[in-house]
């Protein structure tokens, strides 16, 4: 099993849909985004208020719905669970934090603690045992009698602390742990989720504080629904990631003010963000794996040529200026190379069942992997009737293509998206069995288990 956690592409959430056209638009409170969690990772999400930071994690946690893309967790589809599965899948893997503590009030610290595994009817002596020893971790096994309410903020957060780790789980999500806690148990609580991420655990936290952030590893910083920076700690001081973090932040506010002075403002702006990106571009993340974490759904452009502005919106774009080429990979990173380097480009097809009821149909995704001396690109390209440009362009570079399946041969003989869909069903049947196939439902996106 790979030691991706979580792997999101292409995610919206769409508050209020607008199904029947009536704005004339949607609202988006996530917008395209692609984020992966590594086993291991701290990682924090930042942003303004209403960028997103708590629907992101809502959905990455199950906790909500996301209305286009996908999610896995542990190379489980998320989307395809039922409500039964959703709470089991849960109980197993997840644990939560979140900003107001949510001890059940008339429940002694130790049962508040305990209530998870008294959910799994283990033995009475076992539960005494593990509650005492995640309590003594965090310094609150002398408070087990009390009632949160004789309780501190900081012992009652501790107390959600171990009641979210009494299972074990493989990932926490944290909603603004210490928003209600004042400084000395804000850090006493993030120097413990600290301590539990250098013991293995998985942590993603949510966050408007940049020195919250600084005990994270990797910081996301959000805005308008999209993920607009990203950057890594590495082997620098909490004090250095704390100044990056709180630069970026920082110039943030300074764009968001200028861009509501209506005067000369363009020049300003083009400072800062120059500034910015400086900034950011010293502690990029420099590891060329980083290019090959996953196959990509992509939506190829030749830069100056006509694309199809509603699939790039949901995918992510693959830009092909002459030879140059960058994309975002799903850790957000911006991966560039040159199509000179590409040795051999091997070229497939992916089938999927679109459920429309009586007007369901097949569609047809070519796949594109790009060898080179690094790696291995692996892309999903959503191009339809366009795709014939980009093979073109393949092949004005000398670059040779294996393609077994002969799908440049179908788009030339077919350029209309719907002949070559019958073409690829009569020809590869293979590809549209059952078990082969992707079934997804028309209306929402989402995939059928």
């Amino acid at each position: 099993m790979s030691n991706i956690l979580i792997e999101a592409s292409n995610i919206s959430k769409i508050y209020d849909p607008d199904i029947f056209l009536k704005r004339g638009k949607n609202y988006y409170a996530l917008n395209n985004v692609n984020f992966q969690l590594e086993e291991g990772d701290f990682t924090c999400v930042m942003g303004p208020s209403g960028s997103g930071k708590s629907t992101l994690l809502n959905c990455l946690s199950t906790l909500d719905k996301i209305s286009l893309g996908s999610i896995k967790i542990m190379d489980t589809d998320i989307t395809s669970l039922n409500k039964e599965q959703l709470c089991q899948f849960r109980y197993d893997y997840l644990g939560f934090i979140f900003q107001n503590h949510n001890l059940i009030p008339y429940l002694s610290l130790f049962d508040n603690i305990a209530a998870p595994i008294l959910l799994a009817h283990v033995d009475n002596k076992k539960i005494k045992e593990k509650v005492l020893e995640i309590a003594k971790t965090l310094d609150i096994d002398k408070l087990l009698d009390k009632f949160p309410g004789e309780c501190s903020g900081g012992e009652c957060q501790r107390a959600a602390i171990a009641r979210a780790l009494i299972n074990n789980p493989k990932i926490i999500f944290c909603d603004e742990p210490t928003g209600n806690l004042d400084s000395k148990n804000s850090h006493r609580v993030l120097k413990l989720l600290s301590e539990l991420n250098n013991q293995g655990t998985t942590i993603l936290l949510v966050t408007h504080d940049a020195m919250i952030a600084s005990y994270a590893k990797k910081m996301m910083y959000l805005y308008d629904g999209g993920i607009q920076s990203v950057i890594y700690k590495h082997h620098g001081s909490q004090m250095d990631f704390f100044k990056k973090i709180n630069e970026i932040t920082t110039q943030d506010s300074i764009l968001k003010e200028f861009s509501e002075d209506k005067e000369d403002t363009s020049e300003k702006i083009e400072e800062v963000k120059v500034e910015q990106d400086k900034e950011i571009e010293a502690i990029k993340i420099v590891n060329k794996e980083k290019a090959f974490v996953s196959r990509q759904n992509v939506y190829m452009v030749i830069d100056g040529q006509p694309y199809d502005e509603q699939i790039a919106k949901r995918n992510t774009l693959f830009h092909i200026d002459g030879t140059h080429i960058r994309y975002m990979n799903q850790n957000n990173d911006e991966i560039e190379f040159d199509l000179t380097s590409i040795r051999q480009i091997h070229l497939n097809l992916k089938a999927q069942f679109v459920n429309f009821g009586l007007f369901s149909q097949f569609i047809f995704y070519p796949i594109v992997d790009m060898d080179s001396s690094e790696g291995t690109y692996l892309f999903k390209a959503k191009n339809k009737d366009d795709f014939i440009q980009i093979i073109q362009l393949f092949h004005q570079f000398n670059i040779p293509i294996d393609d077994p399946r002969q799908i440049e041969e179908a788009y030339k003989k077919y350029p209309k998206d719907y002949e070559r869909t019958k073409f690829f069903q009569r020809t590869h049947k293979d590809l549209t069995q059952y078990d082969k196939a992707d079934n997804v439902n028309g209306v929402t996106g989402k995939k059928i288990p």
